[in-house]
């Protein structure tokens, strides 16, 4: 997942591991922030936070609020309070509309005091500076594949599933342990007893990140057929506009950097270091050389003409020029199709 813009990536940025160990350590800091991402780890940093208050004190000394200007009395009274327990309050504040977190920014002192240790699910770029120049934040919900591959394989709880079966059930859902939770259970439920590629292919369908990536990769590599097939993937995921939009521009700007790689000779591992630190996507050894054979086959003005298009469409989607953005890239692939005839 990027991170938002207007966001300043510093030193206090970790891992979605590093936050959940320090969580549920015994000297968990005073605040995170934890960006939109992955939905799979929601649930486990509030199990997390929820631990650090004794069980016998949670109706007290652990609360739970949404970030608008009608909780910010509450906010500060919880945070005001005495502890009935052991000192260690809880605070978790699910996401931050404007007005409720420009107040929040004046009780910096609050938020801070040490007794307490606050959770905010939110965009960084709407959390006060003054907050979150302190705080731990996660954008990055990248795991390593070797740990991804390990995860499917025990969910599976026996029941064997070939190599390639995982490989595409991680491509299929990008890797989102939220989406494969659900695509295991259907997996589970539908297939037999050992678990194929084919099976995969038939049962999970792919999220408009997988469809996304493999329709910049079919267009960078000419071969269209699979990019009207990515196309019908993307509608077919039922991803707004916008969210498309950003996906498929996203890909462009990923090719492009490794096609900036490739002829200034810089090593592939400066490729991967930029995409986890600016997109926030961990590149495989498969991905990176996926990756890469697919900027070898596009020149460098064709790609910046690409990326000019695309930002055309979204100003055309947001002032209500086009009737969607699907059919306006629809309409792009069949005029990229057409020039290369």
């Amino acid at each position: 997942m990027a991170a938002a813009k207007g966001y300043t990536s510093g030193s206090n940025e970790i891992s979605v591991t590093e936050g959940l160990t320090s969580l549920r350590g015994k000297k968990p800091a005073s605040l995170y922030v934890f960006a939109p991402g992955d939905d799979y780890f929601v649930p486990q940093a509030k199990e997390a936070a929820r631990s650090l208050v004794a069980e016998a004190f949670r109706a007290f000394d652990y609360a739970e609020f949404e970030g608008s200007d009608d909780n910010v009395d509450g906010i500060r009274e919880f945070l005001g309070s005495e502890s009935f327990g052991s000192g260690r309050k809880v605070l978790v504040i699910n996401g931050l509309e404007d007005k409720g977190a420009k107040r929040l920014g004046t009780m910096a002192p609050l938020f801070l005091s040490g007794s307490t240790t606050i959770v905010i699910f939110a965009d960084p770029v709407k959390v006060p500076s003054e907050l979150l120049k302190k705080a731990y934040v996660i954008t990055s919900y990248a795991v390593p594949p070797t740990a991804v591959r390990s995860w499917v394989k025990k969910r599976f709880d026996g029941r064997a599933i070939e190599d390639q079966a995982v490989h595409e059930l991680m491509e299929r859902t990008a890797s989102s342990f939220f989406l494969m939770r659900s695509e295991i259970d259907k997996l589970l439920a539908y297939t037999g007893v050992a678990v194929t590629v084919a099976d995969v292919r038939e049962v999970v369908p792919r999220c408009h990140i997988a469809a996304a990536a493999d329709l910049v990769e079919a267009i960078s590599l000419r071969k269209y057929d699979r990019a009207a097939t990515a196309l019908y993937d993307l509608s077919a995921s039922g991803a707004t506009d916008t969210t498309i939009l950003y996906d498929v521009e996203l890909g462009f700007v990923r090719l492009l950097n490794a096609k900036l790689v490739s002829k200034s000779n810089r090593p592939k591992a400066d490729l991967r270091a930029w995409c986890l630190r600016t997109q926030h996507q961990y590149l495989d050894d498969y991905t990176l050389s996926a990756l890469l054979t697919a900027a070898s086959h596009i020149k460098l003005r064709e790609l910046e003409a690409m990326l000019e298009r695309l930002e055309e469409i979204e100003y055309e989607t947001k002032k209500g020029l086009t009737s969607s953005a699907l059919v306006a890239l629809e309409r792009l692939l069949s005029a990229v199709a057409l020039t290369k005839q």
